[in-house]
């Protein structure tokens, strides 16, 4: 068992919601319209990434956070209500201002991604690593086509490492796929 615990906490760290915006709105960003959308891209990965690890550390260096790589079930509903405002705001400033399309609905599903969890945070556990990954994944399968259906790879991988780490039950992992991708299949009928 200790032997898979070091690739399930690799899988773990590198699949972190803040981390996984990085590549995603980059990409998107690019697809969409090339190296403006790029630099659209930067603008979202800034307002969301950015300042939700602004936050963050915030969070901790207040104490009112005790380990942000890990933060309990009891400590996250602000923190999420408040990320959820971010990406919520920065999906207003990039309609506003006339960003591409794909970009906008990926913003718009990071916030309703997020202001789900934080509604249904107090009754269960839902694996925040599970629907960013199915959120990600449904979004670069709408922007690329097949060319992003092996991101959908990345869900089972991520289930193994959270089940191996014993951070979630199998209801809670299922839970934060649906809502992840299911706040991306939205955020696309909406804005795609």
């Amino acid at each position: 068992m200790s032997l898979a615990r070091k690739p399930a906490q690799l899988i773990s760290t590198t699949t972190r919601l803040p981390l996984l915006a990085v590549p995603l709105f980059l990409a998107v960003g690019a697809q969409a319209a090339g190296t403006r959308g790029f630099l659209w891209g930067l603008l979202c990965v800034f307002l969301t990434s950015g300042l939700s690890l602004a936050y963050l550390a915030y969070l901790a260096r207040s104490g009112k956070v005790r380990d942000p790589r890990s933060i309990p079930q009891s400590e996250r509903v602000r923190p999420l209500r408040v990320v959820a405002a971010l990406h919520a705001g920065a999906f207003v400033i990039v309609a506003l201002l006339g960003a591409p399309a794909p970009l906008q609905a990926a913003l718009l599903s990071y916030a309703l991604a997020t202001l789900l969890f934080a509604l249904l945070t107090p009754f269960k556990n839902l694996s925040l690593h599970a629907g960013g990954v199915a959120g990600a994944a449904v979004c670069l399968v709408y922007v690329f086509g097949a060319w992003g259906v092996p991101a959908l790879l990345l869900v089972p991988l991520v289930w193994w490492a959270r089940t191996v780490l014993g951070r979630h039950t199998p209801t809670e992992l299922a839970l934060g796929v649906l809502v992840g991708g299911g706040a991306t299949v939205v955020a696309f009928q909406l804005v795609g």
